[in-house]
């Protein structure tokens, strides 16, 4: 009997550990053939003539972003829905370009390289390094509110407050990811 709970014990353990792991994205999630290796893309998007990218009409949400011009925007069925203005990633802490897939999402994440909160993560990457977050709190001060428009994060796009929620709610895992462009 002892040897029954002494298994239990370690089997809640291992889980709970397992469940900490992929939470603080030291475990990356497989979806099949949807990997988040970045695509070359080119780097360049196809914009109308008021920088605004065309959507694809086959997908139900897409999501772009436009490093250059610092935005990001939402479409539904190829229209745009929604822009936003964010901040990417500085020089020397990039944001990845590529495509991707939003695969995780929770309301607030703890970031071991900012030692930060980052409320209304939507991550898109496997190593769970880079997603869309609101700007940060850290030491109980909100970060970042003032450079929303410029390159500034660690590689992550931060949105304003009130507009990383309505993108939160909005985006869906699976959601389509195009980040493309080049920072001044």
């Amino acid at each position: 009997m002892r040897l029954f709970f002494t298994i239990l014990l370690v089997l809640g353990i291992v889980l709970a550990g397992l469940f900490f792991a992929y939470n603080n994205g030291y475990l990356t999630v497989q979806l099949g053939d949807t990997q988040n290796i970045p695509q070359d893309s080119g780097n360049e998007a196809k914009n109308g003539p008021n920088n605004t990218p065309h959507g694809d009409v086959k997908v139900k949400k897409q999501i772009k972003v436009d490093l250059g011009q610092q935005k990001l925007y939402l479409f539904e069925n190829g229209q745009v829905v929604k822009g936003y203005p964010i901040s990417s990633g500085k020089l020397e802490t990039p944001t990845p370009a590529g495509n991707f897939r939003i695969i995780y999402k929770s309301p607030m994440v703890y970031s071991k390289i900012a030692d930060c909160w980052l409320p209304f993560w939507s991550g898109f990457t496997n190593d769970g390094k880079y997603g869309f977050h609101e700007v940060p709190i850290c030491e109980g001060e909100r970060v970042g509110t003032k450079e929303i428009g410029e390159p500034a994060s660690s590689g992550c796009l931060r949105l304003k407050q009130g507009d990383a929620e309505e993108f939160y709610n909005w985006v869906e895992i699976e959601t389509p990811v195009e980040i493309y462009g080049q920072i001044h």
